[in-house]
């Protein structure tokens, strides 16, 4: 057995005998353990909320404490003022750090990295500086006399009955994220934190995923901070610090990013573990430091890494859907390209370029490199705006159009580099992009509603029909960095074929294939456009291109110098010239071989 399947199988019963332990602690500890126990399901329910902005989507933020303190204070002011009782001031609280993270997040997440840090680190400190010199907020004493939550007419306010409500918070929070983790949406912020560009290429709209990942980060925040106001009865704003926030982001970070039990354990270290070392008096805090810093370089992707996503398969028995054949009107003018222009500072990368494509054929855009092939193909996908011209898709412009909202349209694109989600299975890499395909409502799909399930039972048949179609459906399961490099090339393409394309983009799909692959992948183009979908190909294998090929757009510099049918640019001198350099007079007959030779390649 694999030390990742033997993983997978101790890994469940552990939690359960951490949530077991969890809930038995009252009946056999004191009220002192009681009292650490609570404080570590309050940190391990900010870390959860954390790990879904860190650990799921790879987003980074040291203002976390900010969505804390929204809680706390939202709470406290409903109750001492407008005489709320708790329960009626959660909807608000988790309405308030929401819209919070809508607010910090729509500005800010189209930033990257020491950018993205630097600004949540801003709206943390911001948060607290406001709330320390707001009246309303107390200023700098807090608010005091918040009642303890009541449920049927019994009042929460032991250090168990408070324990026990954390606890109860703690298992709602575990069982949401744990839910969204399984979610299409939690298969999106994986997406992006393996490759952001890969994943909005492939039709993720990764601006939104991004701030829902916020929104939700910050939902769970304010949750925790309205039971943190519960607990104590006041608050100020020396509980919602910048330490605070650095303080939830080690629990993610020692536990290990994108994982729920690691998240648990991780709480219960830093929020125990100096509990344990106050023998140790000023000392306690230096040498908790001082573990820390062993455990991250002994264990650096954490004591509890996440395991490899997995979503499985359907059953074998089950079947793998066919692909549908595109119905599309023949001879359609799918792309219409009206003097196409990119400039890179002084650089004509694009100059002028004009074609168009219609549907059923397959047209091959070669030419030699440095010749504007793939800038060409990154305008067309929205990779790279325009310096000037028009794209017609179907008729209707496409000009400054979102990489995604393109694939949603009907243009999908493979990469000259490979640009796999590494780290996810080949099931799921196709999953990812057909899941812009999906109606039901995330709702829904949180509850595993009937027709939810069904969806994603069609969907998930659906993935691999096309898996099955590129002669992957054996290796469903692998991770996609494991697979061999032909078969990753194949995934790719199945993965673009996935959302449903009128025009698929392919960008040098052989380099790389011996030439049994190429010959396979021939075959698999020929398929492609059998089943309806238009072919637009960047290749430098001229057997390739010539053997699928309706018809040939030869580029040089930035601009077309030839296009026609396979027999006319075969025997066209400029793009003989283009390939070969200048033909003399006296060298025509060694010209004539090597022009033999290249094409027969």
């Amino acid at each position: 057995m694999s030390a990742t399947h033997a993983s997978a199988r101790w890994r469940r019963p552990a939690g359960v005998a951490l949530l077991a332990a969890a809930v038995a602690l009252p009946a056999v500890a004191s009220s002192y353990i009681v009292d650490v126990g609570l404080t570590i399901a309050t940190y391990s329910i900010l870390g959860l909320g954390l790990n879904i902005v860190v650990g799921y989507a790879g987003l980074l933020d040291l203002g976390y404490a900010a969505f804390f303190a929204i809680g706390a204070y939202t709470t406290a002011l409903l109750e001492t003022l407008l005489h709320f009782s708790f329960w009626e001031t959660l909807p608000f609280s988790l309405a308030f750090a929401g819209a919070s993270g809508i607010v910090i997040g729509y500005p800010t997440l189209r930033l990257r990295s020491d950018y993205l840090a630097i600004v949540t680190l801003g709206f943390g400190e911001i948060t607290r500086i406001v709330a320390t010199n707001l009246r309303i907020t107390g200023g700098p004493n807090g608010i005091y006399g918040i009642d303890s939550p009541s449920l049927f007419g019994y009042e929460i306010s032991s250090p168990h009955a408070v324990y026990e409500l954390g606890i109860a918070f703690l298992v709602l929070v575990l069982v949401f994220a744990i839910r969204l983790g399984q979610s299409r949406l939690g298969r999106a912020w994986t997406s992006i934190r393996e490759d952001e560009a890969a994943a909005e290429a492939v039709g993720v709209p990764t601006l939104r995923v991004k701030l829902l990942a916020y929104v939700m980060g910050a939902l769970i925040g304010g949750f925790g901070g309205s039971l943190f106001a519960a607990r104590f009865g006041t608050i100020d704003p020396t509980g919602f610090t910048y330490l605070q926030s650095v303080t939830i982001l080690i629990i993610v970070v020692l536990g290990g990013r994108g994982s729920i039990p690691g998240v648990i354990l991780g709480a219960v270290i830093v929020a125990g573990l100096p509990e344990l070392l106050r023998f140790l008096n000023l000392w306690r805090i230096f040498g908790f430091a001082i573990g820390l810093v062993i455990l991250m370089l002994l264990r650096p992707q954490g004591l509890w890494p996440a395991p490899l996503r997995r979503v499985a398969p359907p059953r074998e028995g089950a079947g793998a859907a066919k692909p549908v054949p595109r119905e599309t009107v023949a001879d359609e003018i799918l792309l219409d390209v009206r003097n196409m222009q990119r400039r890179f500072g002084g650089v004509r990368a694009v100059d002028g370029v004009s074609f168009t494509v219609r549907s059923g054929e397959i047209l091959s855009l070669i030419g030699p490199n440095g010749a504007g092939k793939t800038t060409v193909f990154n305008c067309l996908t929205g990779v790279t705006r325009l310096s000037g011209g028009q794209i017609l898709w179907r008729g209707a412009s496409l000009v400054g159009g979102a990489p995604h909202r393109i694939v949603h349209r009907g243009m999908a694109r493979t990469f000259q580099g490979i640009r796999l989600f590494a780290n996810m299975t080949a099931f799921e890499n196709v999953l990812i992009g057909m899941d812009h395909r999906l109606r039901t409502q995330l709702m829904a799909e949180l509850l595993a509603l009937p027709s939810a399930r069904s969806e994603a039972a069609d969907h998930a048949t659906e993935g691999l029909g096309w898996l099955s179609f590129v002669g992957l459906s054996a290796r469903a399961g692998e991770r996609a960095a494991d697979l061999p490099y032909g078969d990753q090339r194949r995934l790719e393409i199945a993965r673009a074929l996935a959302s449903n394309p009128y025009l698929l983009l392919l960008d040098e799909p052989a380099a790389g294939m011996n030439p049994t692959e190429k010959h396979a992948l021939m075959e698999l183009i020929r398929r492609i456009r059998d089943l309806g979908v238009t072919v637009l190909l960047i290749e430098h294998d001229m057997m390739l291109v010539m053997g699928v090929s309706d018809r040939i757009i030869v580029m040089d510099h930035g601009v077309i110098i030839a296009e026609g049918p396979p027999a006319e640019i075969q025997a066209d001198p400029r793009v003989i010239d283009a390939y070969l350099g200048t033909a003399e007079t006296d060298e025509a007959a060694d010209d004539a071989a090597g022009e033999k030779s290249l094409w027969d390649s």
